[in-house]
């Protein structure tokens, strides 16, 4: 719902989420002769050129390198560090995390005053030109604004609203995350939907018409307070998308799923793309420890987090998201 045209093309098109201090760190400094040095501590690669001119994206940090050719000027030496304590392939938006806080850096660095809108359409054109499909704007609003929300896509542009602190509070109660132990495995993506939806596939079209009711209706609870309704719509939501992507799931994660509701889980939904990664589980707080225990024994691993209420943060320009 967050993909331009497909905000447009269904009514109320809405997405809520939580940003969650699983944080993704770049750091920018002045490098020495001209030479361009990247270095991911996460993925434990790096790639350096000796100058900006012989910059090119072929390797595994193309993301950051396509940001620091954006940026920087020809013949600037520069040193950039990366970080993300997202699993690889979680589904949790890591990398979109990631590029906010390098644009956020990248643009201090230079000396440029950017608005945060400025700051997501250069985020989302250089990940879709890496990436060569059409990429969604939530992964990156909930780095730059921080707390719960809820998004909408109106014609010319996005318009969000917080979620009341108490709520906030008590989703950060009732939500537990896990990561099923396997990076995911492309179960959908963003091609797929925007292909069918283009095509205008009929068993699609209806599937993501209640997809976006779903997602409606959990924005609209969140903000009235109505925990029931929320729930309600997150596993209608999931039910629609099951359907209409039967590979967003996995046997291991099925059965994580079904362990948690036997412990007490009222529903669940696996985060991002499916195929594998993250997964949460929505629970009365009681039960909570439970549902925890019972979803471990699966072999899946709960991730602890507290909700992120601040925007990412800067030091000079080392930022956080």
């Amino acid at each position: 719902m967050d993909i331009w045209p497909l905000n447009l093309m269904f009514p109320s098109a809405t997405t809520v989420n939580m940003a969650v201090n699983v944080m993704a760190r770049a750091t920018v400094s002045q490098g020495s002769g001209g030479k361009v040095l990247i270095i991911s501590h996460d993925q434990r690669a790096q790639v350096s050129f000796p100058s900006m001119g012989a910059i090119h994206h072929n390797h595994k940090l193309g993301l950051v390198s396509r940001l620091a050719d954006f940026f920087l000027e020809s013949n600037e030496g520069v040193t950039i560090t990366t970080r993300c304590d997202a699993p690889a392939g979680s589904g949790l938006g890591g990398s979109s995390a990631l590029n906010i806080a390098l644009c956020r850096a990248l643009a201090m660095y230079t000396g440029r005053r950017m608005t945060k809108a400025a700051i997501l359409d250069i985020a989302k054109d250089v990940e879709a030109a890496h990436l060569g499909i059409p990429t969604g704007l939530q992964d990156y609003l909930a780095a730059l604004y921080g707390g719960a929300n809820v998004f909408s896509f109106p014609p010319g542009g996005v318009e969000g609203e917080k979620i009341p602190a108490s709520v906030a509070t008590d989703l950060e109660r009732r939500i537990s995350l896990f990561y099923s132990g396997a990076a995911r495995s492309s179960g959908i993506n963003n091609w797929q939907m925007f292909r069918l939806v283009m095509e205008k596939e009929k068993r699609a079209m209806r599937l993501f018409g209640r997809i976006a009711d779903c997602a409606s209706r959990a924005g609209a609870a969140l903000l009235a307070g109505d925990m029931e309704g929320f729930e309600a719509a997150v596993k209608n939501e999931w039910r629609a998308r099951r359907q209409l992507f039967p590979g967003i799931s996995t046997p291991a994660i099925d059965g994580a799923i079904t362990a948690g509701k036997k412990a007490g889980a009222r529903t669940a939904r696996i985060c991002g793309a499916g195929g594998g990664g993250c997964f949460f589980m929505i629970s009365a707080p009681e039960d909570r420890d439970g549902v925890v225990q019972a979803v471990e024994n699966t072999g899946a691993r709960i991730m602890k987090y507290r909700l992120a209420r601040a925007a990412s943060a800067t030091n000079a320009t080392d930022i956080d998201a």
